[in-house]
């Protein structure tokens, strides 16, 4: 049987993850459309994949995607993961390989499977940051553990063994490329790389949809809302926003703060660590669907993030899906392409020090941007159509090279 238009996708994120929601499913909608068939493996979480599961089920009912979910692995730590890789890749070496033109694997982990299930396939190596690295940055693989360093190492090995093997490689970011070439220097060929950004369905994200009321979190109607959406701790800057929120008060008593996040627990400890009154802080978990309807609520979205080599490589969902909401964003340099993004964009401001948020809470004025003209640019570059369509060329031109 001559493969087609046929797709293995590995993702050791779930379909019912907040990402495998934003980050996934839409893109495999849109290609499946375009004319591509997909048989999606995937690692869920129980909780969400009992909650989601029905969903994902009814929006792929009618087309040409085959989904596989099998339930993620959480204990022990290292020995589970080993033991989901092999549970990967039985499962897809019981399917019929031959069927498929393409294994495309969403980051590291699924790569590991994706080289030892290739044969005629054509291979794309879907990086989404450099995982590794972000481990050990982000102290979660601590390097004065033995077992840690022997991991790191492993994978960095396979890093360059995954570049070289690669038929296509798919970054989120410009500035991680140029971060690979540092690293690999005439070992990494950039002519098979591809930059698609963390895209956002701009129907969705869009600015006619009804906002939040301010009263109904507790806040007056004429109060200015400052909005920080998604994860906090590790490698986000809870506390540092906060800092720039108790200076912005200082200037203008009308600002108020909602954080959006499923860490409910961690922000309201990090909060309870300052000065502030929980009357002027919302800290709340939302269902994805109403993200927009709190973004439209906005004057500003704050995203403050510490910077390190993983995050060159780094594409903040969040980062967009403000953009297409309007809402000009305060980030800070070092986190791939957002700086050289906001400044192209004309849609927010960049900090370069965390000694710099009292002087510039002082001169910020939201006003001054120009919303409209911020959503348009994220249609124009941070569209899902966009990212549907650069994954398609990707497709076509690895499955016909």
């Amino acid at each position: 049987m001559k493969p087609g238009n046929k797709a293995l996708y590995l993702s050791y994120d779930g379909l019912t993850d907040p990402l495998g929601q934003s980050q996934i499913l839409p893109y495999l909608l849109g290609l499946e459309k375009l004319g591509w068939e997909f048989c999606v493996v995937s690692f869920e979480k129980p909780a969400a994949f009992k909650r989601l599961k029905g969903q994902v089920e009814e929006s792929i009912a009618a087309t040409k995607i085959h989904w596989v979910p099998l339930i993620y692995s959480k204990k022990p730590p290292v020995i589970s993961t080993v033991f989901d890789l092999w549970r990967m890749k039985r499962k897809a070496r019981q399917l019929d390989l031959n069927q498929f033109s393409v294994i495309h694997c969403r980051s590291y982990l699924a790569m590991l499977v994706g080289v030892q299930l290739k044969q005629h396939q054509r291979l794309i190596f879907d990086m989404r940051g450099f995982w590794a690295d972000e481990r050990v940055e982000g102290r979660l693989w601590p390097q004065n553990s033995w077992i840690y360093r022997l991991i790191y190492r492993y994978f960095r090995r396979k890093e360059k063994d995954f570049l070289q093997r690669a038929d296509s490689i798919v970054s989120l970011t410009n500035e991680g490329l140029q971060a690979l070439q540092e690293r690999y220097d005439a070992s990494f060929d950039q002519r098979k790389t591809t930059v698609i950004p963390c895209c956002v369905d701009t129907l969705r994200f869009n600015t006619l949809v009804p906002s939040v009321s301010k009263k109904d979190l507790g806040f007056s109607e004429d109060a200015r809302i400052l909005i920080h959406i998604g994860s906090v701790g590790t490698w986000y800057r809870l506390d540092q926003e906060l800092v720039f929120f108790k200076a912005l008060k200082a200037v203008d008593s009308r600002w108020c703060f909602v954080i959006l996040t499923q860490d409910i627990a961690t922000a309201k400890s990090i909060v309870g660590n300052t000065d502030l009154s929980n009357d002027y802080i919302f800290v709340q978990s939302v269902n994805y669907r109403e993200v927009p309807e709190y973004l439209n609520m906005a004057e500003a979205a704050v995203q403050f993030i510490e910077p390190s080599f993983a995050k060159r490589a780094s594409s903040p969902v969040k980062f967009a899906e403000a953009l297409a909401m309007g809402v000009p964003v305060i980030a800070n340099e070092g986190i791939g392409d957002v700086a050289a993004l906001l400044k192209e964009a004309q849609a927010g401001v960049v900090v370069k020090s965390w000694n710099d948020l009292e002087e510039l809470a002082q001169q910020w004025d939201p006003n001054r941007f120009d919303r409209s003209a911020i959503r348009d640019y994220a249609v124009r570059n941070f569209g899902l159509e966009v990212g549907v369509q650069q994954y398609f060329n990707v497709y076509n031109a690895t499955s016909h090279a």
